[in-house]
C-alpha cells in the first residue's frame, strides 16, 4: 500500500505514540501500596497481640505457682505455714502483692492494707488497681481471689507496671515499623509501578509508531532467561505486527502483479476489438480469442478471490474427518489421461490411509494445483510422483517432479501471489497456484515448503494432528 493511502487512513492514529495509561498505572499502585500497608499492619499487630498473649501468659503462670505453694502450705501446716511463704516472699521487693486473710476478715500476711471492696473469692483473673504497703500510689495489678479452709481468703497478684511499660515500648516500636512500612510501600509501589509503566509504554509507543506508518517497529525483548507476562504479549504483538506488514507487502505484490498480468491480456483485447470494428474478416477467430482472454482473467480474479477468503479463514466450518491417501488416489485417478497426453507418468505413493481433520475440497483444490503445476513445470522429467503419509505430528502430502525445478533463492518469489520466474513460468500461468496451496496449508495449521528433488521440485503441505 503507498503510504500516501496508509497515511490518509490512519490520520488520527499517532496519538498512540503519546498517550500514558496513567489512570491504570495509578489504581495498580494504590491497590499495590494498600495492599503493603495492610500486610504490614496485619503483621505488626500479630506481633503485638502475641506478645501481649505471652505476657498475659507468664503472669498468670506465676500467680497460679505462688497461690499453688501457699494453699499446700496451709492445707498441710495450716494458716502459719502459709504465712511463713508470704513472709518470706516479702523480703524480696518485687512485683507481688499478697494478702491472707482469716475467718473475721482480719489481716494475717501480706503487703496489701486491705482486702478490696466486692472482691469476690471466686479463683477469677481480674485486673485490678492495688497500693502495696511500701509503695506510695496505686498499681495495677492481675490478681486472683481464692477462698481457703476455715473461712480463710488469699489474695495473689503480680504488678503489671512492668508489663505495661513494655507493651508502651512495644507500641511505639511498633508505630515507628508501621511509618517505615508506610514509607516502604511507597518505595515499593513507586519502582513496581515505574516498571510496569515502562513496560507499557514501550509497546504502547511501538503501537503508535506502527499506527503512524512505521512499520518496521517491534517490541524490544530479551535475548534469553526467563520470560514474563509482557515478554509474552510482546512476542504476541511483534508476531502480529510481522503478520501485517506480510499481508501489506503482499497487497502491495498483488497490486503490482494484478497491474502488470492484466495489462497484456486486455491490450490484447483491446487490439482484436478495434481489428474487429474495422471490418476484419476473421470476426470469428478474433471473438473467440477474446474470450479466451475473457476466461483467463476471470480464472485469475477468481483464484485471488479465493486466495483471500482462504487468508480471512472462511472455510474452517467444513472441517472434517478424512483420508488423505484417498484423496491422493482420486487426484492421480483424475488427471491420469493428462498425464499420459504430455507423455507423463503420474504416480500415486498412497497404499496406507492417513486419517486428518480437514477441507476435502480445499485440500484437493492445493493438490490439484500442485499437480497442475508439476506437469506444467516439471513434465519434462517424465516422472511425477504424489505422496501420502502419516508424520510424527500429523500428516503430510507432496508432489515431486524431476524437471528443472526451481532456485533456492527463488523459493520466497514462487510463494507470493503474481511472483515472477520468467524462466520457469510460460505465457500460460499467474503465479497464484502455490500462492493458494500455501494458503491453504496455513489455515489447516500446516505450511508448505519447496525443496529439491535433485533433479526437480518437491513441494510438501504438512498437517497437524488433531490433538
Amino acid at each position: 500500500m503507498p503510504r500516501e493511502t496508509r497515511s490518509a487512513v490512519l490520520p488520527d492514529l499517532p496519538w498512540l505514540a503519546r498517550r500514558r495509561p496513567q489512570s491504570t498505572i495509578t489504581r495498580i499502585a494504590t491497590i499495590l501500596f494498600i495492599g503493603l500497608l495492610l500486610g504490614m499492619a496485619i503483621i505488626l499487630g500479630f506481633i503485638a497481640r502475641v506478645t501481649q498473649g505471652q505476657l498475659d501468659a507468664d503472669a498468670r503462670a506465676l500467680i497460679l505457682a505462688e497461690r499453688a505453694a501457699i494453699t499446700q502450705a496451709f492445707g498441710r501446716d495450716g494458716a502459719d505455714s502459709a504465712a511463713a511463704i508470704i513472709h518470706g516472699e516479702m523480703r524480696v521487693p518485687g512485683p507481688l502483692a499478697m494478702l491472707l486473710l482469716d475467718a473475721r476478715g482480719r489481716a494475717i500476711a501480706g503487703n496489701i492494707a486491705a482486702w478490696p471492696a466486692d472482691l469476690p473469692a471466686d479463683s477469677r483473673f481480674r485486673r485490678l488497681d492495688l497500693t502495696r504497703k511500701d509503695r506510695p500510689g496505686a498499681e495495677t495489678f492481675a490478681l486472683i481471689a481464692s477462698p481457703l479452709p476455715d473461712g480463710h481468703r488469699l489474695l495473689v497478684g503480680r504488678s503489671l507496671e512492668e508489663q505495661e511499660r513494655l507493651t508502651r515500648t512495644l507500641t511505639t516500636s511498633l508505630l515507628a515499623a508501621v511509618g517505615l512500612s508506610l514509607v516502604l510501600a511507597v518505595g515499593i509501589s513507586l519502582v513496581l509501578t515505574r516498571t510496569i509503566a515502562a513496560r507499557v509504554q514501550a509497546i504502547a509507543d511501538v503501537a503508535g509508531a506502527v499506527a503512524a506508518g512505521d512499520l518496521t517497529r517491534r517490541v524490544a525483548l530479551p535475548a534469553a532467561g526467563n520470560r514474563d507476562a509482557f515478554d509474552s504479549l510482546g512476542d504476541a504483538l511483534n508476531a502480529m505486527l510481522a503478520r501485517i506488514e506480510s499481508l501489506l507487502d503482499e497487497l502491495r505484490s498483488v497490486t503490482d502483479g494484478l497491474a502488470h498480468d492484466l495489462r497484456s491480456p486486455l491490450t490484447r483485447m483491446k487490439a482484436r476489438i478495434d481489428r474487429m470494428a474495422r471490418g476484419g474478416d476473421q470476426s470469428g477467430h478474433e471473438i473467440a480469442a477474446i474470450g479466451h482472454e475473457a476466461d483467463a482473467l476471470l480464472a485469475m480474479l477468481e483464484t485471488s478471490l479465493e486466495i483471500s477468503r482462504v487468508e480471512a479463514g472462511i472455510g474452517r466450518d467444513g472441517f472434517r474427518q478424512m483420508d488423505l491417501a484417498a484423496l491422493v488416489n482420486d487426484m492421480v485417478e483424475m488427471y491420469e489421461p493428462l498425464a499420459e497426453d504430455n507423455g507423463v507418468q503420474l504416480t500415486a505413493l498412497a497404499a496406507t490411509p492417513v486419517p486428518v481433520h480437514a477441507h476435502r475440497e480445499l485440500l484437493g483444490r492445493a493438490l490439484s494445483n500442485l499437480i497442475d503445476n508439476a506437469l506444467r513445470y516439471g513434465a519434462s522429467g517424465g516422472i511425477i510422483e504424489v505422496a501420502a503419509e502419516a508424520t510424527a505430528g500429523g500428516a503430510r502430502f507432496s508432489v515431486a517432479d524431476h524437471g528443472p525445478g526451481i532456485a533456492r533463492a527463488a523459493h520466497g518469489d514462487a510463494l507470493r501471489r503474481f511472483g515472477r520466474l520468467d524462466v520457469a513460468r510460460p505465457a500460460g500461468g499467474a503465479g497464484l497456484g502455490l500462492s493458494l496451496a500455501a494458503a491453504i496449508a496455513r489455515l489447516h495449521g500446516g505450511a508448505l515448503q519447496l525443496l529439491s528433488n535433485r533433479p526437480g521440485l518437491r513441494v510438501t503441505i504438512d498437517l497437524p494432528g488433531e490433538g
